[in-house]
């Protein structure tokens, strides 16, 4: 564009000459008007291109006062621009005013409610890049040393003494003792049950010396049972205790064993030895190592089961999805959130700007400074030549219009 109205200007400048020149025979008063006219649209059109090249260069190369203005003021006009853009153009206010009325929150609702499947689809891959790149190697030591810490400073009686009265006040105990007749039941209602306990019972019995006529019945009771039925015979008594024990919460023996148990269980805190064998416990998770493997372990597996989870898409249908709707509706329903997060957002624009607004004209400068002149002249020249140019153009056909009237009264006159 810029090299077609510099061809036309030359154009309408080479008429005027042409015309100037070939109107000098013809006398008369049409001959005097159009030369007169042809003079002037050329005394302008010479001008106007004098005064267009001088604002980028000497005109025909020759170093004439006032002309290449821009290369001689190229400081100047760089320190005009930068003022114009800060103080007029770009100022801090206008900067702010324009960002608070682009209504941000409202703006961020509006893309996140279009483009929800998208938002999904970044907060997934964020999901993966955050468990991918999870710094395992601090993580663990940082979590392990935390739990060796706490497992020093744990109160081993402390804590034996809140476990034996949860364990009371829940009622384990006696479900812990249920369970211990449920099993004993069923041991002794073996046969193997049975066989051994008729070879006790007899050794046993083997084993009474009782003289006069208690020795002579036992004697008798000796001869007359053999190891089954002795088995039998005490198989038979424990199934049946057992039972009743089962059966009846006031069993004598049931209430005997449940005391004695609670017994054990509040004196668990007080005993040395427990206390002892707990403590070296305490010391060696502490200080082998052991809290940091098996954290390394679980953590790791947790992070790969995580992992494999986020990528499934019901991962996305599931949660993310309902979690960004739910969030809208949310938002949606609380302006007053909105309007706290605009005013949030605005406040650090402000004091962005604030900070940051003398790097404009800097930035302007530094673009401007890396152009030597002829490439800011050929810049200037490619943006605003084409409008330049047609100056020179309405020179010549204004001051032919000018000639051709100011010939015409100098005629009349």
């Amino acid at each position: 564009m810029p090299g077609q109205a510099k061809h036309t200007a030359a154009i309408s400048l080479g008429i005027m000459g042409a015309g100037f020149l070939a109107t000098f025979p013809f006398g008369g008063w049409g001959g005097a008007l159009l030369h007169g006219g042809f003079e002037a649209g050329l005394v302008g059109g010479l001008a106007d291109w004098f005064a267009v090249t001088a604002l980028f260069r000497h005109p025909l190369g020759i170093p004439i006062p006032h002309t290449a203005l821009l290369p001689r003021n190229r400081d100047k006009v760089v320190r005009s621009l930068i003022q114009a853009i800060e103080t007029e153009l770009l100022t801090k206010e206008s900067i702010v005013t324009k960002t608070a009325e682009f209504k941000i929150g409202e703006r961020l609702l509006d893309l996140l409610e279009t483009h929800r499947e998208d938002a999904a689809a970044v907060a997934v891959r964020v999901s993966e890049f955050a468990l991918e790149h999870l710094p395992m190697d601090r993580i663990v030591p940082m979590l392990a040393r935390a739990l060796e810490t706490k497992v020093r400073d744990l109160d081993t009686a402390g804590l034996l003494r809140k476990l034996g009265d949860e364990t009371l006040a829940r009622g384990y105990d006696e479900k812990a003792l249920a369970f211990l007749i449920d099993k004993a039941g069923g041991l002794a209602s073996r046969e193997e049950t049975r066989r051994q306990l008729g070879i006790i019972g007899s050794a046993a019995l083997q084993k009474l010396q009782v003289g006069g006529l208690m020795g002579f019945a036992v004697n008798a009771f000796i001869s007359f049972m053999d190891e089954e039925k002795i088995g039998g015979l005490l198989q038979n008594a424990i199934v049946g205790t057992l039972s009743e024990m089962r059966q009846r919460e006031d069993h004598p023996l049931r209430e005997m064993l449940l005391e004695t148990l609670r017994g054990a269980i509040r004196n668990l805190p007080e005993s040395p030895s427990v206390l002892e064998e707990l403590d070296g416990w305490k010391a060696r998770l502490a200080d082998g190592g052991a809290i940091e493997r098996q954290l390394a372990g679980w953590l790791e597996d947790l992070r790969v089961k995580a992992l494999a989870f986020v990528r499934e898409p019901r991962f996305t249908e599931d949660y993310v999805l309902p979690a960004i709707s739910g969030l809208l509706a949310s938002l949606r329903a609380n302006p007053q959130v909105i309007e706290l997060f605009q005013t949030w957002v605005q406040e650090r624009i402000a004091g962005f700007v604030e900070r940051n607004h003398w790097k404009i004209g800097k930035l302007v400068k530094e673009n401007i400074d890396r152009l030597d002149n002829d490439a800011l002249i050929e810049m200037m020249e490619d943006k605003i030549g084409g409008d330049l140019q047609w100056i020179r153009v309405n020179g010549a056909v204004c001051g032919f219009l000018i000639g051709l009237a100011l010939e015409g009264i100098n005629l009349l006159a």
